[in-house]
């Protein structure tokens, strides 16, 4: 018999750290206010002269560009320098953070999530993670995260609702785990009213990228969404699945 969606779920363990899409240098060209050291800096770090991006963007960062903080906290979290600095790039997160920057919102909540450079802290993760979703609604990984914590008890009380509404959103900003996590939970009626064309829809989502997970949160067994399309086809009438196709075809590519 076909493991279900959900039973491949039940492996999800915390695991080593693996790279994140979110982590991107922004653009010059994404916001006027960002400093010209700023911009040289960007431009510096494209070429590979790490160094030089770094005195440009400590430079900026201590005029207080949030741009810059966030940047100089990615080049110490990456070691683009050498090793790893978790606790410089803390340092330069809160920074950019007190300006409300998302991605350094997020990073720092990354850092409480994984015990790197701030203290081991589950619950402080969920709440940064929480508000770097509030600050960018298209986050996907943050809100895959948050799903994660509810739906594990981690860091929140266990909660099936919440963890169907997080993963929900994540989904719909085309991450696939979220994608695989929520199609798995309609499945199964979990936190959601048990929907089976809407978990073939999402697991079929899911199946159209690379599975991967923001940083200490990967699988310890890869999910499986063409076994989880398997198992779940039979239980679904001709009708369903032509609509599925239908709402599939009709759709920007992802």
């Amino acid at each position: 018999m076909r493991p279900s969606a959900l039973k491949l779920v039940r492996r999800l363990m915390i695991a080593a750290l693996i790279g994140v899409s979110f982590a991107a240098i922004p653009h010059p060209g994404q916001a006027r206010q960002m400093s010209r050291d700023y911009q040289t800096g960007y431009y510096a770090y494209r070429s590979g002269d790490f160094e030089q991006a770094h005195d440009y963007w400590r430079s900026a960062a201590q005029k207080d560009d949030p741009y810059a903080q966030y940047a100089l906290g990615l080049l110490y979290y990456r070691g683009d320098l050498g090793q790893p600095d978790y606790q410089n790039a803390a340092k330069w997160f809160k920074k950019a953070a007190r300006a409300n920057h998302g991605g350094a919102i997020y990073y720092i909540g990354l850092l409480y999530f994984n015990g790197h450079g701030l203290h081991y802290d589950q619950f402080r993760a969920t709440e940064y993670f929480k508000r770097a979703l509030k600050t960018d609604p298209e986050n996907g990984d943050a809100a895959y995260l948050i799903g994660t914590q509810y739906f594990h008890g981690r860091g929140a009380r266990q909660n099936f609702i919440e963890a169907a509404h997080y993963f929900e959103i994540g989904a719909k900003a085309n991450n696939h785990a979220a994608q695989f996590m929520y199609g798995a939970l309609l499945e199964r009626g979990w936190g959601v009213p048990q929907n089976l064309a809407d978990a073939y829809y999402w697991l079929r989502r899911s199946a159209n990228g690379p599975m991967t997970f923001p940083e200490g949160a990967n699988e310890a067994e890869p999910l499986d969404p063409q076994s989880a399309i398997d198992a779940l086809e039979p239980r679904l009438g001709i009708d369903e699945i032509q609509q599925v196709e239908k709402r599939l075809a009709g759709e920007v590519p992802w």
